[in-house]
């Protein structure tokens, strides 16, 4: 049987995606594929009932539509309501069924990076879509204080009383002289290579950034000479892939970061 698979979302020119899961496909020993589809919010319904009609097994969903897509799901799985966004959807002979395995990537890229967030200071740049991933992981594993920057300070209030954990709050410029042990970037400045703001707060233990291309992000090169950890958001990409790869197929797989590490960066 072949298995049809995708990904939705806009813009897709940068996505490594097709390349991780034919990846997936080829050492599972499966027969299918893996295809983008780069549409506008008009064409999203027209395109899910596409989905279902030519039975797809299952579709990733990037920005601006993690939200958008909720509505087509007969279910959502538990950590897809508790994030309120979907980035996996599993075509079923019940329905459409929501999940989210941005949590399970973001574990993975600190576990594999070893960087531990409890009784941390932690400052998360940004309250965007990325953000919905990084909070219930730190929620989950006690920062000493935990800080959301979000030049929009009411779009991170908003995000912020979602949770009914207390989350301080601020404008990136109030960050100059602050220190923290923790800084994740969200944020999709530096996506193009453009240069990242230094809003002159200070990193004591890890600088992790949720961009994987370049290597060294102008938010990581910012940090590169103060002997601090340098994350990019690689694993991240491979680790949910790899969850939403499993709820698809049932294959169990596990990625050879090696492999990907050259073949992105070569």
């Amino acid at each position: 049987m072949y298995i049809n698979l995708g990904l939705i979302g806009s813009p897709l020119n940068h996505t490594f995606s097709p390349f991780i899961h034919n990846y997936f496909l080829y050492k599972s020993s499966l027969c299918g594929g893996y295809t983008c589809y780069d549409i506008s919010i008009e064409e999203l319904e027209e395109t899910i009932m596409m989905f279902k009609k030519f039975h797809f097994k299952g579709v990733n969903v990037t920005v601006p539509y993690k939200q958008e897509v909720m509505q087509f799901c007969s279910e959502l799985d538990i950590t897809a309501k508790s994030i309120g966004a979907v980035n996996t959807l599993h075509f079923t002979d019940n329905g459409i069924i929501g999940h989210n395995t941005d949590i399970f990537g973001f574990y993975m890229m600190l576990e594999t990076s070893g960087i531990n967030t409890l009784n941390k200071k932690v400052l998360l740049l940004g309250a965007g879509g990325a953000s919905r991933a990084v909070i219930p992981y730190l929620l989950m594993n006690k920062p000493e204080y935990f800080l959301i920057a979000n030049r929009t300070l009411e779009k991170a209030e908003d995000l912020s009383l979602l949770y009914e954990d207390d989350i301080d709050i601020c404008r990136p410029d109030d960050l100059q002289g602050l220190e923290f042990d923790i800084v994740i970037n969200t944020t999709s400045m530096g996506v193009n290579g453009e240069p990242y703001t230094d809003y002159g707060f200070k990193i004591k233990e890890a600088a992790v950034d949720m961009i994987y291309r370049p290597h060294m992000t102008s938010f990581l090169s910012l940090y590169s000479k103060d002997n601090i950890k340098l994350v990019n958001g690689l694993a991240m990409l491979i680790y949910q892939a790899a969850g939403s790869f499993n709820i698809w197929t049932g294959c169990d797989i596990i990625p050879d970061m090696e492999y990907f590490y050259k073949a992105v960066y070569k």
